[in-house]
């Protein structure tokens, strides 16, 4: 035995002598392993002690077909830990470089890394406590040509309440290890720490028959802007129809993100799995770190499938978050298919109750058409087009916007602001009084063509821009899954959808006013047409009853109050602005009106303004009718009970919404057989933005209301998405599928 032997047991027996009670720990629960003197290094001293160690071991005894392992072996003193490749958001990677004589060395093999959150700094960090080896494959090895030896350098940084960086090298005689100079059983315990921790290195996917998918991915286009994507996990592969209880089964997952250059993501934590599921999700969330879209991006980490009783399996993930093809994610409709849903979408919303009274409005126009020239006609017909095309695009722009500040928005979304409807409210009073007759758009100098009796491009602009401005918040059959692919995508889809919405809107009246069938089917205009266009105005002031409801379901009673005054002054103004253009001083009368609207805003802000803090009604009489407000954890305690449940996903300014909600889902038959088969119900209002529900309808493809879904508990990671228009008959099938009791 050497002296160099013999010198390194004194100092690991040195070491190892606990200099604290506080410092036991480790060196009794797990006796070190010895090694030579050059082997061995104490770094990172604070005011009492260096607070690491550092040996360098070599594994002699690898699987079949390999030369050795080597690695370097750090134990620290309790409480304190150092950092894996990625740090998080403090502290620094550790380095570790290896140097052998006529040999290669493959990668570092990372083990799992610990979570560490501090609380009061809120500050999240990766890394290891105890111990930890950092190990390499010997992969080649060249014959011995003289003396050869491993070295390795390593550089790190140890924390606790304070942090100390260390630096070790070290260095081993390599053919005296390979040669089993230790012994068989130093030779055995330095196998079996190796396997120890080579059984936490993650594995890819494949290898473990793990599959995960990405799904629900945000990604943003300037430095700083959220980034978020949901990890579907089937513990037993995405085929299998192994039960819950198999092997391969877990009960939770846990996501430690990789360093990137692009995206930096925080660790996630699934919910306990539910009775019955092979899939686990985690929404995981991060920030872009460059600006540009991050097409590159990948989701790259760590994934840690948990389950009572079982050892821990860890997955080694690098995904991409988004391909560099616009379309969505994978399983999402084609690039093509999406602006063919979204143009039949657009389509279908001509015949919602939205678009009903502007529809009737267009009906007043197109019956002028036969007595008109084919060159007004297609005026007619592209200003229409025009208005829908501009209300579109500036919708796109705004998702845009405010998609790149970091705020996510759903279709029909403005209504999610009270302001907007009131504004909406004023406008369709504004377009009744023109329709009476109490006053032009315009003077009669200079738009002649653009009041009461306008047919014109400039009138039908202004009727296509309301057309867009009353169809968002209905969600008509096919636009949900288009709108969902907008949402999803980039910027240039969001603009694409939207167009190929408003040519579909667009596409009835522009079929109509350009056929030259069509027109000489049209009736001849004729004092019938006055009484009509009295008609329509008060078809419009029902559309302002609607969104005055609006107003009030969101903003509370009192605010009600404050917005009826106001459209009485604004009634008055238009009178006012009515009576001068009778005897041509129509702009000194438009002056007029609008300081009088004006003050009318400032002097009854404090009471439009006000908002009620109350429940909205659906809350408040949750517990009366049966329903419950949306909660993901109460659903799934749901289901875990056995019970099926079934969600609404609605808005009060959804009038697809109410429509399925009176006829359909509120009628004896169907209530009864809900109450039969024990379903739990729960109500996601989106009436006002809520973050929880966006994120929900994101998941399912989303980006508005209606949805609907029901859960099965046999099945409660394939939920069955309902049509946006319901049936009855559909409803009830649907239900009688998922009998929680088998019958």
């Amino acid at each position: 035995m050497g002296m160099r032997a013999v010198l390194g047991w004194v100092v690991t027996a040195a070491l190892a002598l606990p200099a604290s009670a506080e410092a036991r720990g480790l060196a009794q629960r797990e006796p070190p392993i010895p090694v030579p003197a050059g082997a061995l290094a104490v770094a990172a001293p604070d005011a009492v002690k260096p607070r690491v160690e550092v040996r360098l071991l070599i594994d002699a005894t690898p699987a079949p077909g390999r030369v050795a392992r080597v690695g370097a072996l750090f134990r620290l003193d309790p409480g304190w830990h150092l950092y894996w490749r990625n740090p998080g958001e403090a502290g620094l990677p550790t380095r570790v470089r290896w140097q052998v004589d006529g040999g290669e060395v493959g990668p570092l093999a990372w083990p799992a890394p610990e979570v560490f959150r501090d609380a009061e700094a809120g500050v999240t960090s990766y890394g290891y406590e105890g111990s930890v080896l950092l190990a390499s494959e010997l992969v080649r090895l060249a014959p011995p040509s003289g003396p050869r030896a491993v070295r390795v350098e390593t550089d790190f940084l140890v924390c606790k309440d304070q942090c100390i960086p260390g630096k070790v090298s070290l260095t081993r005689d390599l053919d005296r290890a390979l040669a089993g100079g230790s012994g068989a059983d130093l030779a055995e315990r330095t196998h079996a720490l190796f396997e120890r921790f080579a059984a936490r290195v993650p594995l890819p996917a494949a290898e473990l028959g793990v599959d995960v998918g990405v799904n629900g991915v945000e990604l943003a286009k300037r430095a700083g802007d959220p980034v978020r994507a949901r990890l579907t996990v089937h513990p037993c592969g995405a085929e299998t129809d192994l039960p819950s209880d198999s092997d391969c089964a877990a009960d939770s997952a846990s996501f430690i993100p990789a360093a990137s250059q692009l995206v930096t993501l925080s660790d996630a934590t699934s919910g306990p799995a539910l009775p019955g599921a092979r899939a686990l999700t985690l929404a995981v969330e991060g920030r872009s770190t460059a600006d540009g879209a991050p097409s590159g991006a990948r989701l790259a980490g760590v994934l840690a499938l948990r389950r009572s009783g079982s050892d821990v399996r860890f997955v080694e993930l690098d995904l991409p978050l988004r391909s560099e093809d616009p379309a969505p994610v994978t399983g999402g409709p084609s690039f093509a298919y999406a602006l063919l849903l979204a143009f039949v979408g657009g389509l279908v919303l001509n015949a919602m109750p939205c678009v009903l009274p502007v529809l009737a409005l267009k009906v007043f126009a197109l019956a002028d058409l036969g007595r008109q020239s084919r060159r007004e006609t297609a005026g007619h017909a592209i200003g229409y087009i025009a208005g829908i095309e501009a209300a579109m695009l500036a919708l796109a722009a705004l998702v845009i916007a405010l998609r790149a500040a970091g705020t996510y928005v759903g279709w029909g979304f403005q209504f999610q602001e009270p302001r907007f409807a009131l504004a909406i409210t004023l406008l369709l009073v504004a377009f009744a009084l023109n329709l009476f007759g109490v006053f032009e758009i315009g003077s009669p100098a200079s738009l002649a063509g653009v009041g009461q009796d306008a047919t014109g491009v400039a009138r039908s602009f202004f009727d296509g821009l309301l057309a867009v401005v009353l169809a968002t918040p209905c969600s008509a059959p096919f636009l949900g899954t288009a709108i969902g692919f907008a949402f999803a995508g980039s910027g240039t889809a969001i603009v694409a959808v939207f167009v190929a919405i408003g040519l579909g809107l667009a596409a009835p009246v522009c079929l109509v006013a350009l056929a030259p069938v069509a027109a000489r089917l049209m009736p001849r205009s004729g004092p019938w047409m006055g009484k009509l266009r009295t008609a329509l105005g008060f078809a419009l002031l029902a559309s302002a009853i609607w969104t005055l409801w609006i107003f009030g379901r969101t903003a509370g009673v009192d605010a009600v109050g404050g917005a009826l005054a106001l459209v009485l002054v604004l009634a008055v103004g238009a009178w006012l602005y009515g009576l001068h253009q009778m005897v041509e001083r129509g702009g000194r009368g438009l002056a007029v009106a609008a300081l009088l609207l004006l003050a009318g805003l400032v002097a009854l802000r404090p009471i439009w303004r006000a908002t009620a803090h109350a429940p909205s009604p659906q809350s408040a009489d949750a517990s009366r009718s049966g329903w419950h407000a949306f909660d993901p954890d109460a659903i799934a305690a749901e289901l875990r009970e056995g019970r099926p449940v079934f969600v609404d996903f609605t808005a009060a300014w959804c009038l697809t919404c109410a429509v399925n909600e009176r006829r359909v889902i509120a009628s004896d038959i169907v209530q009864g057989e809900l109450t039969r088969r024990d379903f739990a119900l729960f109500r996601a209002d989106w009436t006002l933005r809520d973050e929880s529900i966006r994120k929900e309808l994101a998941r399912f493809g989303r980006a508005g209301v209606p949805l609907y879904v029901v859960y099965d508990p046999a099945t409660p990671d394939r939920p069955r998405v309902l049509s946006e228009l319901l049936t009855i008959d559909g409803l009830l099938a649907a239900l009688r599928e998922q009998d929680a009791r088998g019958a």
